[in-house]
């Protein structure tokens, strides 16, 4: 009987080892899935110890990506179904902070530009001639306008109204006309109501402009590109009297190039006054810039008589 029971328990030994081999072979077999033979053969020639471990290392790896690819997985089932999880929940308060942080920087930001530029030193800062400080279109409304402004005018209210989205789309108009017909003034009003949303604006007289730039480029590097990126990038920018500079030599006429070019390409609005007409300006600029001034400008006609000297100005100047 003892004999028997010796061999039953013998039995039931070797079987137990033969069932774990078993079962650490399947492991062992599982834990080289996805790896070439060239990798199985380098890691089986490994010390036993450092081979266990950079399979456990590999095997952790696999888990905590599949439980990632399941946590992804039912997330989308849930978004799917309507459900919320607590993972969702902590994304949708930190979306919603982030949201409000952002608005309240633009606020400050807004707020900073009004302080800055709606105050006399400021408009000055910006580059708008001290005659039109005042130029709001209230301004010129009340002091009345000849019937042949009156379409200009009211485009230019619309566009008042709009400013914001305008300035996010990068729209901009060209006023054309014969001197002294409020063109100048018009844009002066478009910078105006720019600060008094929390706008940028900067108002260039053209040949002013490519002047500085030219002797800047020559004495200080460093200032021109500084000027040069803020005429790029500020989101409303007058270029007034353009095509009064006439044929300049092609490496002035570049900065205006690079100006319009750099504008076009980031969205960025531009306000232009011109005694040319749009065949005018056609003639005397090339047709890449053009194709880029029509598809972002509005073309608004002056046609009337010179207003100087006839009191348009005194409540602006």
């Amino acid at each position: 009987m003892n004999t028997e029971n010796s061999i039953t328990n013998q039995k039931g030994y070797d079987d137990s080892l033969t069932e774990n081999s078993t079962k650490h072979a399947a492991n062992a077999d599982s834990s080289y899935d996805g790896l070439s033979q060239d990798e199985v053969r380098r890691l089986q020639e490994m010390a036993p110890e450092l081979r266990d471990a950079l399979l456990r290392l590999r095997r952790n790896i696999h888990s905590r990506q599949q439980e990632r690819e399941q946590e992804a997985e039912t997330r989308e089932l849930n978004k799917l179904l309507g459900v919320k999880t607590p993972h969702d929940a902590v994304e949708e308060r930190n979306a919603k902070n982030l949201q409000a942080a952002m608005a309240e920087q633009a606020r400050r930001d807004r707020e900073a530009v009004k302080k800055k530029f709606l105050c006399q030193q400021g408009l000055t800062e910006a580059g708008i001639p001290r005659l039109f400080h005042s130029a709001t279109m209230e301004n010129i409304i009340r002091q009345g306008l000849p019937e042949a402004l009156e379409y200009p005018r009211m485009r230019i209210c619309s566009y008042l109204e709009n400013i914001e989205k305008c300035c996010d789309l990068g729209t901009g108009l060209i006023l054309t006309g014969p001197c002294g017909t409020l063109k100048t003034t018009f844009a002066c009003s478009i910078m105006l109501e720019a600060f008094a949303h929390g706008i940028e604006a900067r108002f260039e007289l053209v040949m002013s402009m490519l002047d500085k730039l030219v002797m800047l480029e020559k004495s200080n590097k460093d200032e021109y590109c500084r000027t040069m990126q803020k005429l790029c990038s500020v989101p409303i920018l007058v270029l007034d009297d353009l095509g009064a500079e006439g044929h300049h030599a092609d490496f002035v006429r570049s900065k205006l190039e690079q100006i319009i070019f750099q504008r076009h390409a980031n969205g960025r609005a531009l306000i232009i006054t011109t005694n040319l007409s749009p065949a005018g300006l056609a003639k005397l600029y090339p047709g890449r810039i053009m194709e880029r001034l029509r598809e972002r400008c509005l073309v608004l006609e002056h046609n009337c008589a010179s207003l100087r000297g006839k009191n348009v100005f005194s409540v602006i100047a």
